[in-house]
């Protein structure tokens, strides 16, 4: 057996973990605060990089929000429910340099499967392969957000041969949203595990966690931690390409108990162990096919059925935080 290790280029011990919120609203669609805002509230709370991701309009450069103007959403609302807005619509501008963040240009493409487009200015095509063809043109990324919402509302056209033909046909697609605003829809995981049971260890999906912030109370519960060599445009992307990452959920919020935080992987294909070293959890399960199938800090993949084309753990801490690694391939 051969692992497939998606952290195998990470040095554990000089690389630095980064803090990433990859799902973001503004009033420039139709989020309750101003870019400016958003950017400051990330900002205090310790993220690194942040991609405000509005409805089809791309936000961006952070040093050009005093020149744009809000959407006709945010317009209208200010009229029906004007309780909920800022009191202006002064936009200011933000230095990422000066903040020492990564601001990367991106839009939720939202007329179809919503899905976050990343590091191009593409945006509002009518379908899928449109949306995916225009940004591989561009030099784009991408992840499609919160599949659970669609197996809720369109599950005959959303289903698993769907996924599956979008990633095998796109190689710029390259995550999905596990958890979302807190998490909205648990679906989410049923849906990657079911996607990584076919696909894996070929063709890895890596698993995302985002605050898809519109509102105040929806910012800093849901979380990625990059594990980079440094801070910097290039090193996100391929991070992000990569599954350089793990992912957090903290219901609680930064309110709240903190999550746990991983501090190495070890994989070992002699023996075929992964040994996870963390800190602040009570407990560590494997999962695969949407099943537990191993508990503990460290598996013994010869225990496993041969069948099983991957592994992914899922750290919990107080307060039913949970930190979730990418998957692992199983190469027999």
């Amino acid at each position: 057996m051969t692992i497939v290790d998606p952290y195998e280029s990470v040095d554990w011990e000089t690389h630095i973990q980064y803090k990433a919120n990859f799902h973001t609203h503004t009033t420039m669609s139709d989020g309750r605060l101003n870019p400016h805002t958003v950017v400051d509230r990330y900002h205090q709370l310790g993220y690194d990089i942040l991609a405000i991701t509005d409805h089809n309009e791309v936000t961006w450069p952070w040093t050009a929000f005093a020149e744009m103007e809000p959407s006709r959403t945010t317009l209208n609302r200010m009229e029906s429910a004007p309780e909920t807005m800022p009191d202006n619509f002064d936009f200011e501008n933000r230095d990422p340099v000066a903040l020492q963040m990564v601001d990367i240009q991106a839009n939720e493409l939202s007329r179809h499967h919503h899905m976050g487009s990343f590091f191009n200015d593409h945006n509002n095509t009518a379908t899928e392969e449109e949306s995916l063809d225009a940004t591989a043109a561009k030099g784009g990324i991408t992840m499609l957000y919160h599949p659970g919402r669609y197996q809720e509302r369109n599950p005959e056209y959303y289903n698993l041969q769907w996924y599956l033909e979008v990633y095998g046909n796109y190689d710029h697609l390259f995550g999905l949203e596990v958890y979302n605003q807190g998490d909205r829809y648990p679906n989410d995981r049923h849906m990657w595990d079911s996607i990584l049971t076919v696909m894996m260890p070929g063709r890895p999906v890596w698993g995302y966690s985002n605050d898809d912030m519109h509102t105040e109370p929806h910012i800093g519960r849901n979380w990625n931690m990059l594990i980079l060599p440094e801070l910097n445009h290039e090193q996100v992307r391929l991070g992000m390409e990569n599954g350089l990452s793990y992912f957090i959920y903290a219901p609680g919020g930064h309110d709240g108990p903190l999550p746990p935080v991983i501090e190495a992987v070890k994989v070992n294909n002699r023996r075929a162990t992964i040994e996870i070293t963390a800190t602040g959890y009570n407990s560590v399960v494997w999962k695969t096919g949407g099943n537990v199938v191993y508990e503990g800090n460290i598996i013994n993949l010869n225990e496993l059925e041969e069948s099983y084309t991957y592994v992914r753990a899922k750290l919990y801490g107080e307060g039913k935080t949970v930190a979730g690694t990418q998957p692992f391939g199983l190469r027999r």
